[in-house]
């Protein structure tokens, strides 16, 4: 499976994200999955790609020629995908990935990973699991506010469950696997108007 990671690029984190980053990789890797990711060498970013590197999990990234220009383009991986602009990075994401998780970052990954959420929402994106990785309560407050968009009626309740929300890197790997196998063993036996799938 084709993992997609948006994080933050800045240093200074809370320590504990930086801890939960290689039980996320050795998950990921026992799965034989592929780490997908925005392709810089700094802050969480860069350390994802360079544990996944090390542990020999294949990493790929996506960048714009403008980060790249700024040397911030990690130099080391299986794959770097150089674009023109931030909507065709998101583009390839979305391409190129079978789910998305979000861990914690700003501004970038906020907007990252509402357009997948929309994307879902709109019916474009598939089956392919969101999960929210909330270490140590990161998200509470977005996801409150997403709560609180619900009660003002401008979000649909249901919308709600179309992404998930786990509290480290392992419970996320564990969800999206059993999640993508679900999925694909609908698609290989579909049922027949009137049947009813067996438990």
């Amino acid at each position: 499976m084709k993992i997609c990671v948006f994080c933050s690029a800045s240093d200074g984190l809370d320590p504990r994200i930086e801890a939960d980053v290689p039980h996320f990789i050795s998950a990921l890797k026992s799965r034989s999955g592929e780490f997908l990711y925005g392709g810089g060498r700094v802050g969480l970013m860069g350390i994802f790609a360079d544990h996944a590197l090390r542990a020999g999990v294949v990493a790929r990234g996506c960048i714009t020629k403008g980060l790249q220009n700024s040397e911030v383009g990690h130099t080391g991986l299986n794959e770097l995908a150089v674009v023109d602009d931030l909507f065709e990075r998101k583009r390839w994401f979305i391409r190129e990935s079978d789910a998305f998780v979000i861990y914690p970052g700003g501004f970038g990954t906020l907007d990252e990973a509402l357009e997948v959420i929309t994307w879902k929402v709109l019916g474009e994106l598939g089956d392919k699991p969101i999960v929210f990785v909330n270490l140590n309560g990161f998200w509470n407050s977005t996801l409150s506010v997403f709560e609180e968009l619900v009660e003002q009626r401008v979000i649909r309740r249901e919308n709600l469950s179309l992404y998930e929300v786990v509290r480290n890197g392992v419970e996320a790997i564990d969800r999206i696997g059993a999640e993508l196998t679900r999925a694909h063993r609908a698609k290989a036996s579909p049922t027949t108007p009137g049947q009813k799938e067996s438990s």
